[in-house]
This record gives structure tokens, C-alpha cells and sequence, in this order.
């Protein structure tokens, strides 16, 4: 696997992923400075994929928070947390550190993925650098987000029983939330409302009169996203 360089090309932009106010540039941005093809191979003895998506979908490059570039081709590893591309027939690893987040389009929901760079210092408990799924909304708000990752699970891991199984291990999706704090770092939480409202807690009367008119149920994304909006619009 080798880094490719990307060109820098910086404009103006209102907004991170925003792309109707910004130029996007085409596959062709890559250099031909120490590229390389990189083999992708699924492992025989593990069941299921790595991939977010098990399908090549188009999608949308980020670099510095500003430029924008169309990939029709763009796979995304969540358990290694690694991003590929393929271009006129080769399959690049994208290794640059000016990548600051991408987009994926999941063609069987016809929906858009959105995920951002984020360090350790981003986090109040030490996180882990990597990218982040934004939980898309309306207003754009980055409140809540997800780390959409994948683990490697042995179905024959018994529970004091002696049966041997021989089922083959496989990827099994493993996602983390986190919920912006007053501090502007992310907390751990569950989709629960003992989590949420630890750390969305002031402003309680206000905040438990919106969760009741408006039926919040925190073990929906969409809601969480609807209440941190409100929380912080207060």
C-alpha cells in the first residue's frame, strides 16, 4: 500500500460538505507521484465484510474543509478505519493527511453518509482519532455522532457450555455515540435518556417540557439529533 499525494486546491466555502456554494473537481486531482495499486481480499475464515457498505458507492473527498472531490468509486473499511478509492482501475488507499472527511452515498437507502476527522482532544475521555459519521439532519449540526465501527465476533464462544461448534467467525457492526458537551467535546453515551440528559443538563424544565410535546424517544437517532438542536438553541 502506498500514500498518494493530493493536490492542493483551496477556494472559498460556506460550510463542511455543503457542495452548492463550492466547486468540486473531478477524479483527475490525483498526482502520479508515488502511487500504487492496493489488492483488497476478503479473508476465507471470516463471514461478512469490514466494509461499511459491501458495494464500491460514489461519494465525495474532503481536504482542509474546503476543497471537494467526486469519487465514483469509494469504499470505507470500519474496522480498520481505512479509506480506499478506485480510479481508472486501480484501487488507492487514501493515506493523506489533508483528508478531512468524507461523503458516501448508500445507494440501497438512497441515503447520504457524512464523516469528519476527528483527534483524541476532540473527545472529554481520551478518544481515538479517526472518522466520524455526522448523524445527518436538517440544520447541519455536528451534536451528535457515531463511530460506525466493525469487530470481529466468535459465535462459538460458549457460556460454560463443552459443545463445539464450528461456525466461522465473522464482522459484526459495533457502533459508538458521542453527544456534544457545553465544552464542545464529545461524551460516550447510550441512546437512552439517562445518558442524554447527563450531559444536555441544564435548562431541565425547558428540556423535559420539549422531550414531552414532542414525544422524544431516545433510542432513535433522529430524535437525539431534534433535542441537542433544541438544547442549544437555548
Amino acid at each position: 500500500m502506498k500514500k498518494i499525494v493530493l493536490l492542493s486546491l483551496v477556494f472559498s466555502f460556506t460550510q463542511l460538505f455543503s457542495q452548492q456554494n463550492n466547486q468540486v473537481i473531478n477524479t483527475d486531482y490525483l498526482s502520479k507521484v508515488d502511487r500504487g495499486n492496493v489488492i483488497i481480499t476478503k479473508n476465507p475464515n471470516i463471514k461478512g465484510s469490514p466494509f461499511l457498505f459491501k458495494v464500491w458507492n460514489s461519494g465525495m473527498l474532503v481536504l482542509n474543509d474546503s476543497v471537494f472531490s467526486k469519487q465514483d468509486y469509494l469504499k470505507y473499511d470500519a474496522y480498520k478505519d481505512e479509506l480506499f478509492i478506485k480510479n481508472k482501475g486501480e484501487i488507492i488507499e487514501i493515506l493523506d493527511n489533508d483528508v478531512t472527511g468524507f461523503s458516501v452515498l448508500d445507494y440501497n437507502k438512497k441515503l447520504k453518509h457524512y464523516f469528519v476527522k476527528l483527534l483524541s482532544n476532540n473527545f472529554k475521555e481520551k478518544g481515538k482519532d479517526g472518522f466520524y459519521e455526522i448523524v445527518s439532519n436538517l440544520q447541519n449540526t455536528n451534536y451528535l455522532i457515531k463511530k460506525d465501527g466493525k469487530i470481529i465476533y466468535d459465535p462459538n464462544r460458549s457460556k460454560g457450555s463443552q459443545t463445539i461448534n464450528n461456525y466461522p467467525l465473522e464482522f459484526r457492526d459495533a457502533i459508538t455515540y458521542y453527544i456534544k458537551n457545553d465544552k464542545g467535546l464529545y461524551v460516550k453515551v447510550r441512546l437512552n435518556k439517562r445518558d442524554i440528559k447527563a450531559v444536555l443538563n441544564k435548562h431541565n424544565k425547558l428540556v423535559n417540557n420539549f422531550i414531552k410535546t414532542n414525544r422524544i424517544k431516545f433510542s432513535k437517532e433522529r430524535d437525539i439529533v431534534r433535542l441537542a438542536n433544541y438544547y442549544y438553541s437555548l
